[in-house]
């Protein structure tokens, strides 16, 4: 069943002022679409401020301090954002971070699996419950984040992967839920994104063969348009090749 939504939707891109999610962002601007950004690093929120200050003037834009982990102040978010600017068109998380160089049997106290799964999976959860709960009749979309460890497992990464492989579960079990409803849930796989921390944490690597978050940002941002209503339950591999 196709729904289409009359323009500008409404995006909540949690994440939305780290590497890739700062590309998703301009992206969807760009698109004409209206956009909130949950944060917690204030000086994250302050690029953004400087990148795209005609955007909040315009009030395309909001950024609002927000832990994406926490059920209630998620749902506190979207209930002013549906209350000022309608319905919730695209809920997506870009919340993550990552942990190798363990094995399980070096795991002791949990500590990383719990960080990990609360990281990439948590928030995730929480971001697709309560952006479901604020879409409209007129369909919606939810695009997550996996990662190709998730299909592919690499040792030391036992709780990175369990993580992002809940992500793809959650997504594929969102597909099933939502079959009739003009909402789709699909997630992005992608290799290596080039980014800052990457770039840091690996320096001698051939960063040419890594992936530019705005060819990454471009795939979700089709996903999250009209013409996307027939792909749902997807996990799309995303690389630089």
């Amino acid at each position: 069943m196709q729904y289409d939504h009359e323009r500008p939707r409404t995006a909540l891109v949690a994440g939305g002022s780290g590497a890739l999610g700062s590309a998703v962002t301009a992206i969807l601007l760009e698109g004409g679409e209206r956009v909130c950004v949950p944060w917690v690093v204030e000086s994250e929120a302050e690029r953004l401020r400087g990148e795209h200050g005609e955007a909040i003037r315009d009030g395309r834009l909001r950024l609002s301090q927000c832990d994406c982990s926490s059920l209630d102040q998620v749902a506190a978010l979207l209930d002013v954002l549906r209350a000022d600017w309608g319905p919730l068109w695209l809920a997506c998380s870009l919340v993550g971070g990552w942990a190798g160089g363990t094995n399980v049997d070096e795991i002791h106290d949990m500590s990383l699996l719990d960080r990990m799964l609360t990281l990439n999976l948590r928030t995730a959860a929480v971001v697709a419950a309560e952006g479901l709960r604020h879409m409209g009749g007129a369909g919606g979309r939810i695009v997550l984040v996996g990662s190709r460890t998730a299909l592919v497992p690499a040792a030391g990464q036992a709780a990175y992967s369990a993580a992002k492989g809940g992500v793809l579960s959650l997504v594929a079990t969102l597909a099933e839920e939502l079959r009739g409803t003009g909402r789709t849930a699909n997630a992005v796989v992608p290799d290596i994104i080039d980014t800052p921390a990457n770039r840091a944490a690996m320096p001698d690597a051939d960063h040419s063969r890594w992936l530019p978050p705005r060819a990454l940002g471009k795939v979700i941002a089709w996903l999250a348009s009209a013409d996307a209503w027939p792909v749902s339950g997807a996990a799309i591999p995303v690389s630089a090749h």
